[in-house]
This record gives C-alpha cells, sequence and structure tokens, in this order.
C-alpha cells in the first residue's frame, strides 16, 4: 500500500503567510509534500536536496503533514485530486514562496537581485518566465541532482512541463 501525504492547515499557513517556523531542508520537504505523489517518491526527492532522513516524521510530529487514507482523515483544504493547492493565486503564492525560499537558501545574500526580479512577478506566467535563471543559479551553488529536483517541483507548482 502506497503512503500518501498532504498538508494540513498549519502546513498551508506556513508557506501562505511565510511564517518562517520552518527552517532550512525541512521548509523545502513541506514544499514538496504532493497528495499525488507517494511518500517513496518525495523521500527520494528530499534525499537529493539533502534534507534529513526523518524530515517526514518531524512534519507529521509538529502537524504540518498528515498521512491520507486509513484511518486518517484528510486535512482541511486537501483535495484527493493530487493537486492540494485549489485556486490560482494560491498556486502562484506559494510557487513564489517555494522559489524565494530555495534560492535564498542556496545563495543566501547573493539572491538579492534574482529576489527582487521575483517580487515583480505578479503572475505564475512571470515566474516561469525566471525559472531558466533560477535554475542557472541554482546550479551554480547546488549539484545539479539537487537543483534538478528544486526545478522540477518548481514547475509543478506552475503547472508547466
Amino acid at each position: 500500500m502506497t503512503r500518501r501525504f498532504a498538508r494540513t492547515e498549519k502546513g498551508q499557513a506556513e508557506i501562505a503567510e511565510r511564517r518562517k517556523n520552518l527552517r532550512g531542508k525541512l521548509r523545502t520537504v513541506l514544499f514538496l509534500v504532493d497528495p499525488g505523489k507517494s511518500l517513496e517518491e518525495m523521500s527520494q526527492q528530499a534525499a537529493q536536496i539533502g534534507a534529513p532522513d526523518d524530515a517526514f516524521a518531524q512534519l507529521v510530529a509538529e502537524g504540518y503533514i498528515v498521512e491520507l487514507g486509513g484511518a486518517a482523515a484528510a486535512p482541511a483544504g486537501a483535495s484527493s485530486s493530487g493537486d492540494d493547492i485549489g485556486d490560482e493565486l494560491e498556486r502562484f503564492r506559494v510557487a513564489k514562496a517555494f522559489m524565494n525560499d530555495t534560492i535564498v537558501d542556496a545563495l543566501g545574500i547573493r539572491a538579492f537581485v534574482f529576489t527582487l526580479r521575483l517580487e515583480r512577478c505578479a503572475t505564475r506566467d512571470d515566474l516561469a518566465a525566471l525559472l531558466a535563471d533560477y535554475a542557472s543559479a541554482l546550479v551554480r551553488k547546488l549539484d545539479r541532482a539537487e537543483a534538478a529536483v528544486l526545478v522540477q517541483r518548481t514547475r509543478e507548482l506552475l503547472k508547466i512541463s
């Protein structure tokens, strides 16, 4: 049986409201959570970005994600369609926050110019237009496998192939 997880209201709020209660790789793993993916798939991605082995257990313990199916009920706001981000505005905000958090995590202060460009984005198309520069910047500081995971998740959040 395949284990699947979704963000709880607390997890959604952490991303949407940029609370930054989670730091570093654990916050990035929260962005990787997608009910359309198995725990095994997400764990592989988490390992590629250097997240702790117990990242998903930590997120469950702290109430940011919940296991779907079986005895666990679906969290409020989670959909079973494999897409836990409902409307266009929410999808834009989550993708923008993910791009910002991951680029700052990778580049530190050197991400300043990119984050200024990111702040001018008003649509998912604007974010998609920055994707090549985002990928290029990540590859300069991270290994290719880690950068590829972050770029692929960004594409998923933006709904582009």
